[in-house]
């Protein structure tokens, strides 16, 4: 079989020259003489794939990342600027920047320091070949120097464990497997799976990230694997949550978040993810599978509420949402539980909690539109609560009723509430500017000093507003006026 040749962008071709040329000229520095040097992983695969990445390891074979990272910048202090004036002549980013080190925490399962850079516009870690010999004790591994084929056995995956190299300008299979599972569009791990997860239980995340997103099928040995309660177990004590976070959150933004969260139930890993690991409180996870498949069919099938809702506006927070929906019965278990099971920012929290403690009130407030009871007070009152969440609080509480219910009867009452939101001018009902300031509000009550009232009196005002959007403000000061004993004023 022929070598396999890749075509590389201009960038890439100068950046390649670069590091030849820095390890030819500098056969005196320890290692430098006969290092082989390989650009490894993502960058090949995308790269057989037709996908563009801005992103490239370069494996060193008889030299640290920091070493070469080193001796690279001595190099490129005496020539730096031929590199950078061909880039300028070029046309593409002829930035060159300093090395960075970023140290190894085993601990957050980082087993390895990274020197990284940024040359041509293309980011860039430096780092060795190696092979992991791991302590059955803490099941951190020890990293040692290894050879291109032991480091391609203890990648992840087969089709992520392909090398290019910079000297015969070649694809390199060391598996056997990574180009044969490409053409088949078949996700493995290079050596027997139980043993992969085991050393390292976050290649579980890694494959269902991987295969959802190229579309790959996880071969029948891995997926059996994937399944081991032993597996789930390391994974949920061994690897620290930011690492998983980061995965699902991969999953979650990808191309196919329905697939990679379906595969996270299908290995029973649900628990293992999104809860807290340090409580014991349980939900129903297949609520969860019923939130997916509803809001999947919302992005498939319904045209009025994906452009009401705006559900792949942000497609994670959208996705995040569906993951917790069987945690509804409570908001405070659920905001715990999305920062100890997978390290969810605030912000995204925030919005969960609000959604379930909202939900009632926006279920009210749906029902009212389709009994069309409503009036523009009701629903614009319900949404300044929720302020510029309101479509997502919104999501929560459709995906809830379609998780266990009727998607088509649940999706029609919301399609409904969405058309009275929109034909009402409502979507920025939180924005609305109260037409008196809160002087204004106490000189028509005559004066009276601060307190509770004045909140009262401010909803009171809005409500009003809603249900009189053309009113002047003479007008509302006659309203508020008349509001004394409402607001426990005489």
């Amino acid at each position: 079989m022929a070598p396999i040749q890749l075509s590389l962008t201009p960038a890439e071709k100068l950046f390649r020259q670069c590091l030849v040329d820095c390890r030819d000229e500098m056969q005196s520095v320890p290692g430098m003489k006969d290092l082989e040097l390989r650009w490894t992983g993502g960058w090949v695969r995308d790269k057989l794939l037709g996908v563009q990445s801005h992103d490239i390891d370069v494996a060193l074979s008889t030299m640290t990342g920091l070493q070469f990272g080193q001796a690279l910048q001595v190099f490129m202090k005496h020539h730096g600027s031929k590199y950078e004036n061909e880039a300028k002549q070029q046309g593409f980013n002829s930035e060159v920047k300093d090395i960075h080190k970023i140290a190894a925490n085993p601990e957050k399962s980082k087993h390895l320091e990274t020197i990284t850079t940024r040359m041509f516009g293309i980011d860039v870690d430096f780092v060795n070949l190696r092979k992991e010999v791991y302590n059955e004790q803490t099941r951190n591994p020890e990293m040692e120097f290894g050879t291109a084929e032991e480091d391609a056995m203890r990648r992840d995956a087969t089709v992520n464990a392909l090398f290019y190299n910079l000297d015969s300008l070649a694809v390199e299979d060391f598996t056997g497997c990574g180009l044969e599972d490409m053409k088949n569009k078949i996700i493995r791990t290079p050596l027997e799976p139980y043993q992969t997860f085991k050393d390292d239980p976050l290649r579980v995340l890694r494959l269902i990230r991987f295969a959802c997103r190229l579309n790959y099928e996880i071969e029948a040995a891995s997926k059996d694997a994937m399944k081991d309660k032993s597996i789930h177990e390391a994974l949920r004590i061994k690897i620290s949550r930011e690492r998983v976070g980061t995965e699902i959150h991969k999953i979650m933004t990808g191309p196919d978040p329905y697939t990679g969260l379906k595969y996270v139930d299908d290995f029973d890993l649900y628990s293992v993810v999104f809860a807290d690991p340090n409580d014991d409180y349980k939900v129903d996870n297949k609520v969860a599978l019923g939130a997916y498949d509803g809001l999947r069919r919302i992005l498939d099938e319904k045209p009025a509420l994906f452009l009401g809702l705006k559900p792949k506006e942000n497609q994670s927070l959208s996705w995040f949402l569906a993951a917790y929906v069987p945690w509804s019965e409570s908001s405070t278990k659920a905001y715990t539980a999305a920062w100890e099971g997978i390290k969810a920012t605030n912000s995204f929290r925030k919005v969960l909690k609000e959604a379930i403690d909202y939900r009632s009130a926006i279920v009210e407030v749906v029902d009212l539109v389709g009994s069309d009871n409503a009036t523009r007070a009701d629903v614009g009152m319900t949404l300044r609560q929720s302020k510029e969440a309101w479509r997502s609080h919104v999501l929560y509480s459709l995906l809830f009723e379609v998780a266990d219910g009727d998607f088509d009867m649940a999706t029609k009452r919301y399609e409904k509430f969405v058309s009275f939101v929109h034909n009402q001018q409502l979507e920025n009902a939180h924005t609305m500017a109260p037409i008196l300031k809160g002087n204004e509000i106490k000189d028509a009550l005559g004066g009276p000093k601060g307190g509770p009232w004045l909140k009262q009196a401010v909803d009171v005002l809005a409500q009003w507003q809603f249900n009189h959007p053309k009113a002047t403000k003479q007008e509302a000061i006659e309203m508020i006026a008349n509001q004394k004993t409402e607001l426990g004023l005489d």
